[in-house]
């Protein structure tokens, strides 16, 4: 019929195949097991155009879901006009200042794939605008919205990066475990992986982190825990201040200075971040993004009150120094040599700091020019160069990894730079007849 598949097994559901049995496990209600599959694009338009075609299928009312960053999706007023929108939403989350997030509380209306097909007419493979705007009419967030829908869901939509950073993985619950991986337009997937191994840090989110941690341990919170972690960035600060002096120019006001993965890891030996100690670090981290109570007695009654955490923003930070210190120190150093690490130096313009007189009065200037000024920007990068770091979390867990593209030529090379053996291979000839094109 017009508007099916007609050509592809889609179209009649012989795809259903009769030794299913070969591709299912059982879960431990002795349930058969059935892989999801994440389909992995490289842009949320590109996932609007495979749900589109979806839709043209006899598979059209799978239950499927689009993850998505909050850019895209994120409905509350606060979060979307905010520049960090990540952080903006986890204070709502965590009740900061008397404020919550009203859309948070309608996630139930639609995390439940019955629900959404049957009571509010999504029964077709649906885009990602129509998901928000049905969260916006119902007062539902699309983005927790989205992540509830997978447990439900037999595909699930997104970009590479999600299925490849191991950052967003988890703060995602993307469990790739013995599912299947699909990736359109593979051709793309080596910088991707590189950049999802790879990690910058600037030295005002470290002294903003030092700052932060200080004030926990100063106030006797979870003292233990966040002791050793304000070593770590003391540290690294006191590294980047003695080697910013030894950079070298390589640009118009930008400066730089390199060192192999090999040779970081002996300036991490000379912080005390080692091997035998990394791992210890990794659990006193754990240990101080869990949520406490503690019971006080205020005027003779006991309340109970949760213990402070640290920011969304030194939170983020250190998940991303930790992430790429575990590569570094993983399997004995094995990646090691497949890093490189800098120091830049740049320079942007930053507001004038408020200066007070010898009374303690505020002193505008007079010169409104001079309420900018120019200030040196350091920054920390651990870049990855190998596209295999980010693939070896997925390597050999997942059930199977599909890669798509036109133009993955040579498969040879390919599957070497991601590190992984493609046991079957197909490279079709091209659809373009040879009368077609001149050369």
């Amino acid at each position: 019929p017009p508007g099916n598949c007609s050509r592809c097994c889609c179209s009649t559901k012989q795809g259903d195949s009769q030794d299913s049995s070969n591709t299912t496990k059982k879960d431990h209600g002795g349930k058969s097991k059935i892989p999801k599959i994440y389909f992995g694009t490289r842009t949320h338009k590109q996932i609007a155009q495979i749900t589109r075609e979806l839709r043209r299928t006899a598979y059209s009312g799978v239950p499927m879901t689009i993850l998505s960053s909050r850019d895209h999706t994120c409905v509350h007023p606060e979060v979307v006009g905010n520049f960090n929108r990540n952080e903006k939403c986890m204070e709502l989350l965590d009740g900061k200042n008397g404020k919550f997030c009203y859309f948070y509380h309608g996630v139930h209306k639609i995390s439940d794939q019955h629900i959404l097909q049957t009571l509010q007419g999504m029964c077709k493979a649906w885009d990602i605008e129509e998901f928000v705007s049905l969260g916006k009419k119902l007062k539902a967030c699309p983005y927790y919205t989205a992540r509830e829908l997978m447990q439900e869901a037999d595909i699930i939509f997104c970009p590479y990066n999600y299925l490849l950073d191991a950052q967003i993985r988890e703060s995602m619950d993307i469990n790739l475990k013995e599912q299947v991986v699909i990736l359109d337009e593979a051709h793309n997937i080596e910088d991707c992986a590189r950049e999802s191994a790879s990690y910058s840090i600037t030295e005002v989110q470290l002294r903003f982190a030092r700052d932060e941690l200080d004030s926990m341990v100063n106030n006797n919170i979870r003292k233990k825990d966040h002791e050793p972690l304000r070593a770590v960035c003391y540290s690294l600060i006191n590294w980047l201040e003695a080697n910013s002096e030894h950079l070298v120019e390589r640009g118009y006001e930008s400066s730089c200075k390199v060192w192999s993965g090999s040779d970081m890891l002996l300036n991490l030996h000379k912080m005390g971040i080692t091997t035998a100690t990394f791992p210890i670090l990794q659990g006193h981290f754990s240990a101080i993004l869990q949520k406490e109570e503690k019971v006080s007695s205020v005027h003779g009654k006991e309340e109970a009150r949760e213990v402070p955490i640290i920011s969304a923003s030194t939170q983020i930070m250190l998940k991303g120094l930790f992430m790429v210190l575990d590569y570094l120190f993983r399997q004995n150093s094995r990646f090691a040599d497949d890093y490189k690490v800098a120091i830049q130096q740049t320079y942007s313009w930053i507001n004038q700091t408020d200066t007070s007189d010898k009374n303690g009065f505020l002193v505008l200037p007079k010169n409104k020019k001079r309420l900018r000024q120019k200030a040196a920007v350091h920054v920390l990068n651990f870049w990855c160069l190998n596209p295999a770091v980010a693939f070896s979390d997925i390597n050999g867990k997942v059930w199977t990894i599909v890669l798509t593209s036109g133009t993955l030529s040579p498969m040879k090379s390919f599957s070497s730079e991601l590190g992984v053996t493609f046991t079957v291979q197909l490279e079709a000839n091209h659809v373009i007849n040879n009368s077609q094109y001149n050369l």
